[in-house]
């Protein structure tokens, strides 16, 4: 189940996240020919991650995950933070 602290980051990832990272990760093809999946991840994101190979999938699952991780991480040590200072 997803909380609504999880969707928030995910709607920040999906906000945040560049084409650059999305080449690198073999996501989208670099380029002029990935132009089409780009704006599709912008504009269309549930048909953009329907029509993505099992692969790249996996891949942009991981990178939503590592995302996910990080965010809750921030909020661990931010919260660490605090009652070191109260």
């Amino acid at each position: 189940m997803i909380t609504a602290t999880q969707l928030r980051d995910f709607a920040y990832f999906l906000s945040n996240t560049s084409r650059w990272e999305l080449e690198k990760a073999g996501i989208i093809a670099p380029g002029p020919s990935g132009d089409t999946a780009w704006k599709r991840f912008n504009n269309d994101f549930d048909v953009f991650a329907i029509k993505l190979s099992a692969e790249k999938l996996g891949a942009l699952s991981d990178m939503i995950n590592g995302y996910l991780q990080a965010c809750e991480y921030s909020r661990e040590q931010a919260a660490t933070a605090a009652r070191r200072v109260a």
